[in-house]
């Protein structure tokens, strides 16, 4: 027998575990939670995921449009680099 807890994603938020079993489905409800619950494990080796419905990865629009600015921000910066070598 092995002693076992649950936590909710919102109660784990800034935690590091040893291991996480994660549920990624219709469950999540929030922008970045399911983020946040892969987040906690130390490696992908210590990452367990039960089941996964795409719906559950849910991502802010305003994020999506800043990764846009950046992207746009490095293409341009890494052509004059390009030009000026």
């Amino acid at each position: 027998m092995q002693n076992a807890f649950a936590l909710t994603v919102h109660k784990t938020q800034g935690l590091t575990l040893p291991h996480a079993t994660v549920s990624l489905d219709e469950q999540m409800f929030a922008n970045g939670q399911a983020y946040v619950a892969m987040s906690r494990a130390k490696s992908w080796q210590n990452l367990e995921i039960r089941s996964f419905n795409q719906n559950a990865i849910r991502v802010d629009n305003e994020m999506l449009l800043e990764l846009d600015r950046l992207q746009q921000q490095f293409n341009n910066m890494h052509s004059l680099y390009l030009t000026s070598i």
